[in-house]
């Protein structure tokens, strides 16, 4: 026979307590929720802007002489809007296409065992290495007494100046 504390379903019965699924992390959900209202807000805003500027015959802010629809009517009837939209769509998919098309082969060959390999890894993660290179030599100018900020106070005519950031207090 089966006990009630045998039961490991996470039913109230057994004691257990399993948080709803939409309460789980509440902590971080509320933290970020500052951050998705101002990012919500202004992204709002300015579409809200946008919006009721297209309607004006404004070419510097913060004339208004309200027009309606007139913008919009001599968009659209003329060719170089027509012609616009057309490189757009032109170049969206050439790009998308080509973007892709390189990236897949570019793929395959570092997949592959072919010649030049370790040359060409090393040309693709140079950009990624390259940035942590250029902020240690940053924060190595910053802390270095003779070479950084503080010697170049110094020469300002401040002698005395130390810069002890790492410096026990």
């Amino acid at each position: 026979m089966e006990s009630i504390t045998d039961k490991s379903d996470g039913s109230m019965r057994d004691g257990g307590y399993k948080p709803r699924q939409s309460l789980r992390n509440l902590k971080a959900k509320l933290a970020a929720l500052p951050m998705i209202a101002t990012a919500l807000v202004v992204f709002i805003g300015c579409s809200l802007w946008s919006i009721v500027y297209s309607f004006t015959d404004s070419r510097s802010l913060p004339v208004e002489n309200f027009v309606g629809m007139d913008q919009y009517v001599r968009l659209f009837s003329s060719n170089r809007w027509l012609v616009s939209i057309e490189n757009l769509l032109l170049y969206g998919v050439c790009t998308l296409i080509l973007s892709v098309t390189v990236g897949f082969l570019l793929a395959v060959c570092l997949d592959q065992n072919i010649r030049f390999e370790n040359t060409l890894i090393t040309i693709f993660l140079y950009p990624f290495a390259l940035s942590y290179i250029v902020t240690g030599l940053v924060w190595q100018w910053i802390l270095n007494p003779e070479l950084g900020i503080a010697q170049f106070i110094r020469n300002l005519g401040f002698e005395n100046f130390e810069l002890t950031l790492l410096a026990n207090p």
